[in-house]
């Protein structure tokens, strides 16, 4: 993916060049191309320096207000916030003239900011408006930028869609010739480095839904270095550690989550931003539960959920709900969890948030399966196969319905359960879900008077992994 290139070296290979991790040919062609190139050797040089200072934070002691990232390992780029940045940030005032100018070019960029976003999942279009663009300009940096921050808040609606619009921005600033001095009004109001630093944040958060964590890694640490050699502000590194933290969460290194998660949340909190507290919340909640602290997790979901019902965040508050619902199952305490989604579904318009009410219908469901009521389950279930088919979610529905066959078979009514079964094999066929020996092993484990439900749920769990990855395209 990253490759040295005749215009200009990328991010990536300034990092591992500083590093001394390019291998014997590449190293080469990186020392030829930084001996003819001053812009490149000028971020070179930035790089090595913000590297060998964050090296030097992560060896000092942190400050008692900071949480205590003994947690972190020896050499983890985000050991310690880089307060460095908000030093930098100081030791350039702006004058009145430069704030009136960064006001106007900022109005300026929201037309065009729609424009890049209508054009963000084109791919060659995408490309040649954002070549056409003049970064001299300081109103399309700022549109670029804001665009870049608008993608990452509607991520959930097409993470691939942001990966190539990130990776089409970041290729665009590598053709840039790099700011010399930093004096010109462009780079004075929207660095270069801020908008490889927002592009990687978005890249690292695409990858993170696509569970490409490896990837995620390096866009998300290129990110802090980017954001922070631009002297970024606060609340622009607590969004990458809260970004950074939902990676760690996702790959079981909850300890780890928690630190990032909480620093994150502190700076948030510091500067009144009520609804990213609470997305931070729900991170720190995610990570206590990793390490059976769910207790503690319960009054922190709890909090999230009413910001965001207040503010009608509903993708936000479906998640919160959930997390909350599962602490609840986790610590036995079925009734609460059913009580919550119950609450839920009094909440949500049936019309306008349709695909929100399947979740939550689905997630009731499952309560209700794991305290063993299962007649009622099925009904749910089968709600929310319903649901997640009008919201053109094949996958979604294919897999509440076999939980719904699962449910009728444990309540005893086997005649209903194998109905629904053959109406289940119909549709996999139809829309080749699954291969037919899978949904005969289904048919066998409920074949008989005494049917295998431990082989029942084995298969329904293994379908349902099936029809995600065929289904892909068409599902969440």
């Amino acid at each position: 993916m990253h490759r040295l290139t005749t215009l200009h070296l990328d991010d990536f290979t300034l990092l591992r060049h500083a590093a001394n991790e390019l291998d014997g040919p590449e190293r080469q062609v990186a020392a030829r191309h930084l001996e003819n190139c001053r812009s490149c050797s000028s971020r070179s040089a930035e790089v090595i320096r913000l590297d060998a200072e964050l090296r030097a934070l992560a060896r000092e002691k942190p400050p008692a207000a900071e949480p205590d990232p003994a947690e972190l390992p020896q050499g983890d780029p985000f050991r310690a916030r880089p307060v460095f940045a908000r030093e930098r940030r100081r030791e350039r005032p702006r004058s009145d003239q430069l704030t009136g100018f960064a006001l106007r070019a900022s109005e300026a960029a929201v037309e065009l900011q729609a424009r890049i976003l209508e054009r963000s999942g084109e791919g060659r279009r995408l490309g040649e408006m954002l070549d056409g663009l003049d970064l001299c300009d300081p109103s399309m940096r700022y549109a670029i930028l804001y665009a870049l921050q608008d993608s990452g808040r509607q991520i959930a609606a097409g993470p691939t869609a942001a990966l190539r619009f990130a990776e089409a921005v970041l290729l665009r600033l590598r053709r840039e010739p790099g700011a010399s001095g930093g004096g010109s009004e462009a780079e004075a109001l929207v660095p270069l480095a801020a908008l490889r630093g927002h592009a990687h944040l978005l890249a690292g958060q695409a990858c993170n839904w696509g569970q490409e964590f490896e990837r995620a890694k390096t866009h998300l640490a290129l990110a802090y270095r980017g954001i922070a050699m631009a002297g970024g502000d606060e609340v622009a590194l607590a969004i990458v550690e809260h970004i950074e933290a939902q990676r760690r969460f996702l790959l079981d290194r909850g300890a780890e989550a928690i630190v990032l998660a909480r620093r994150a949340l502190a700076s948030f909190q510091a500067f009144g931003l009520e609804d990213l507290s609470a997305k931070a919340r729900v991170g720190v909640a995610a990570a206590l539960t990793t390490l059976g602290r769910e207790e503690e997790a319960l009054p922190l979901l709890s909090e999230a959920l009413r910001v965001f019902e207040s503010r009608g965040l509903w993708s936000n508050y479906v998640g919160a709900l959930n997390n909350l619902a599962n602490c609840y199952q986790r610590l036995g305490r079925l009734d609460e969890a059913r009580r919550e989604y119950a609450r839920a579904l009094r909440r949500l318009s049936r019309h306008r948030d349709a695909s929100f009410l399947a979740i939550i219908r689905h997630g009731l469901a499952e309560v209700l399966f794991s305290a063993e009521r299962y007649r009622a389950a099925a009904g749910a279930f089968s709600q929310a196969a319903r649901l997640y088919a009008q919201d053109g979610l094949p996958a979604n529905a294919l897999g509440a319905s076999l939980f719904e066959i699962e449910s009728w078979a444990r309540s005893g009514d086997m005649e209903r359960a194998r109905h629904r079964l053959e109406l289940f094999q119909a549709e996999v066929v139809r829309s080749n879900a699954l291969d037919r020996h899978v949904t005969r092993a289904i048919e066998s484990a409920l074949a008989g008077g005494n049917p295998d439900f431990d082989r029942l749920s084995d298969l329904r769990r293994g379908a349902q992994e099936i029809m995600r990855k065929r289904l892909a395209g068409s599902s969440a």
